[in-house]
């Protein structure tokens, strides 16, 4: 690698792969395989430095595009145990499923530390024939007239790098389309600010505490109080020797109602049901982070003449499939580049191909079938905080013992429930989430 801001020997390349995360190493590493001359740029010191502690690999998906990756891939826990906790101040229902069958290849899904599994995966493209270039920032993109033809460098190289097709994996922030007017600016509305924790303990007490045997992991979904009703999700992710804790809300909530999210994460770290999880835990890591979760309706345009589009920074997120959608629209973006590269041709109608593959596979088929589930949220605030704390109260009921017959305990729960949300009301907001999930 050249020293920092030398001369690179060579600034002309078939594909620029503008960052090293999940989309942009996908779509570097079926390149190279594809034998095509392809630049890769991280600007952090390497793949996975700038990426939030860890999350969830599925393996169905990801074994399409790297076959057994598990047997090489720096995986930490195989994923047996889902888990939904509907949450108050003071309690928690829990709704789950376990099963060891996911402890058998091909296995369902794994939790990853991402600074190494994406450093891994980077690797796997450089043994591919991929040039990864780390500690360089793209400034700036370059025009030949209204063609995108490569980008100005800065940092471990200083230089023009120019490229036929150049493929834009800038995650979350997709600053460099934004400036040159490609796409308009995102709305705070379509973006939630995560704040993820990494606690250090050891195996055994993980297991212990989670019931676990072995490398078995567990994973958490969190609802209602972790956000202290606000609109936001969270989750729990237990990995070899470290419990990671996220809570996200709204970007507009979070300056609507002026909330300091540390205080969120302070109280969800205290509440009951979690301070047990993490008593001699020490905190490793304390990282946020912004996710784009408006939804299909909040996708920019993906194609334009010479660039595309990929990933988070195309807004291809959804957190029932982990890194499998930033992954396969790096591989339907590597597909593309090939085609037009053997035709010779970059113009925005050819690459337009890479979204009708989008369009034809489960990518934008699943964000499509969830599209009003964003705006569900946005206009009915209280939803989720209402009902889940109506199922707390329910649920408290129903385990108390009271010195009545089991019917009159039947009518006094059904009562209370009542006296919280009327028949009709209930009916009409499960007609609404009804209409939107179906």
């Amino acid at each position: 690698m050249e020293k920092k801001g030398g001369k690179p020997e060579k600034t002309k390349f078939q594909v620029l792969v503008i960052g090293a995360g999940a989309a942009g190493t996908t779509a570097a590493y079926f390149l190279a395989k594809a034998g095509v001359d392809v630049l890769l740029l991280e600007r952090g010191p390497y793949p996975g430095s700038k990426n939030m502690s860890g999350g969830a690999v599925y393996s169905l998906p990801t074994r399409e595009l790297v076959p057994d990756f598990w047997l090489e891939a720096p995986v930490e826990r195989v994923l047996v145990d889902q888990q939904y906790w509907l949450m108050t101040e003071t309690s928690a229902v829990k709704l789950g499923f376990s099963s060891v069958d996911f402890d058998n290849p091909p296995y369902n899904k794994f939790s990853v530390l991402r600074a190494a599994f994406d450093r891994w995966y980077a690797s796997k493209a450089v043994e591919a024939g991929a040039k990864l270039w780390s500690g360089c920032k793209a400034e700036s993109l370059l025009f030949d007239g209204r063609q995108v033809i490569g980008a100005r460098v800065s940092g471990t190289v200083n230089d023009d790098i120019l490229a036929d097709i150049t493929i834009l994996a800038e995650g979350a922030n997709p600053l460099l389309a934004e400036q040159a007017g490609l796409i308009k600016k995102a709305e705070a509305k379509n973006y939630s600010l995560y704040v993820k924790q990494l606690f250090h303990l050891p195996e055994n007490l993980i297991n212990e505490r989670f019931h676990l045997k072995g490398r078995q992991g567990s994973v958490i979904g969190l609802l209602g109080d972790n956000t202290a009703g606000l609109i936001g999700t969270g989750s729990i992710y237990t990995f070899r020797e470290h419990i990671g804790i996220n809570t996200g809300i709204s970007v507009k909530t979070l300056a609507e109602k002026k909330v300091n999210l540390s205080d969120i994460i302070d109280r969800v770290n205290h509440h009951p049901a979690i301070d047990p999880l993490l008593r001699e835990g020490t905190l490793v890591e304390y990282l946020a982070h912004m996710i784009p979760e408006g939804g299909f309706n909040a996708i920019p345009s993906m194609v334009f003449n010479g660039a595309v589009i990929i990933g988070d920074a195309a807004g291809l997120v959804n957190g029932t499939h982990g890194l499998s959608l930033a992954m396969y629209s790096g591989k339907y973006a590597a597909d593309t580049a090939v085609e037009a590269l053997e035709k010779g041709k970059y113009s925005r109608k050819v690459l337009k191909a890479y979204r009708d593959r989008l369009e034809n596979s489960f990518v934008l088929k699943d964000l499509r079938d969830n599209r009003k589930v964003p705006a569900l949220y946005s206009e009915n605030p209280k939803l989720y905080e209402d009902y889940i704390k109506l199922v707390n109260q329910v649920a408290f009921e129903v385990a108390a013992v009271f010195p009545v017959s089991r019917r009159e305990k039947r009518k006094l729960i059904e009562s209370r429930a009542f006296n919280a949300k009327s028949a009709g009301k209930m009916l009409l907001d499960l007609y609404k989430v009804i209409k939107v999930i179906r």
